[in-house]
């Protein structure tokens, strides 16, 4: 669990490195938020003054473990984030998979990443949309409604199906986020019958998108463009004005509804596949 002085640190660190190199970092705040206590996550250098020079954050959304951190821009180039990663190493080195992201334009980024057994992987989009966008009336014969417990298998299976994420991993997560307070898992139903998932983070006047999938029986009946034109018309009503989310650069069917819906994108972050053969425990 994160402290509220890290939390502080790491957003000011952040909004240096932004400013600085004008780009956007991936440090998925919802998550910081809510760190379980007793997990180590997180990495921090400081200096004597006490000021954060150095930070790394490992994500594991059921499927490869995600990697994102920051060094300050003077002080870059002096060991900090490779003394980081390697005190991270012993948390992934079981890792089935291991991502490195980083903002496409971060050009310190690539830098260094290019000193590392890494191969280039995919690209993502991060996309919003803004309540004021016009979007069409909701699909009546596509509905909603909050996961139960009793809900867990068909997330875990569409964990499986759709992200090809193993079924032991899709397991431990869904069951851990389940639990979350500050994100909701919602059913996607087509004429009473399950068909989809999509989890749901609010903070202040904006939402994010995530998990979304629609089983593969169930594809081609338009039922993606109901669930996300009913959540983006729920978002705006309850008061929210920006709604966000991500896709993968080649998924091009995504990318096109997303836009049809009014979303358009903001940032693209890259991620890299670290050759885990190479770790030395």
């Amino acid at each position: 669990m994160l402290t509220k002085k890290q939390l502080n640190d790491i957003h000011s660190l952040q909004q240096l490195c932004e400013e600085t190199g004008n780009i956007k970092l991936k440090l998925n705040w919802d998550t910081l938020k809510s760190r379980s206590a007793g997990e180590e996550n997180d990495y921090f250098h400081y200096d004597n003054n006490g000021n954060l020079l150095g930070y790394l954050a490992l994500y594991n959304f059921g499927g490869p473990i995600e990697l994102c951190g920051m060094v300050h821009p003077i002080h870059r180039r002096k060991g900090i984030f490779s003394s980081l990663f390697n005190e991270a190493v012993k948390q992934f080195a079981q890792a089935r998979k291991l991502l490195i992201n980083a903002p496409a334009s971060s050009q310190s980024a690539k830098g260094y990443i290019k000193s590392l057994p890494c191969t280039y992987s995919f690209s993502e989009y991060q996309m919003k949309r803004h309540k004021s966008e016009k979007i069409e009336t909701a699909n009546p014969d596509v509905t909603m409604r909050q996961a139960m417990s009793s809900d867990l298998v068909f997330l875990n299976h569409l964990d499986t199906v759709c992200f090809d994420i193993p079924k032991e991993e899709a397991e431990v997560f869904n069951t851990k986020i389940f639990a979350c307070e500050n994100e909701r898992t919602f059913i996607i139903e087509y004429k009473s019958e399950k068909a989809g998932k999509i989890r749901i983070q609010t903070e202040k006047d904006a939402a994010w998108i995530y998990g979304f999938a629609v089983s593969p029986s169930f594809q081609g009946k338009g039922i993606g463009r109901g669930a996300l034109t009913n959540v983006v018309n729920h978002q705006h009503s309850m008061g929210v004005c920006w709604v966000h989310l991500e896709v993968a650069a080649e998924n091009d069917h995504a990318l096109s509804l997303y836009k049809s819906c009014g979303f358009e994108p903001y940032g693209t972050q890259d991620y890299y596949e670290y050759d885990l053969n190479t770790l030395k425990v």
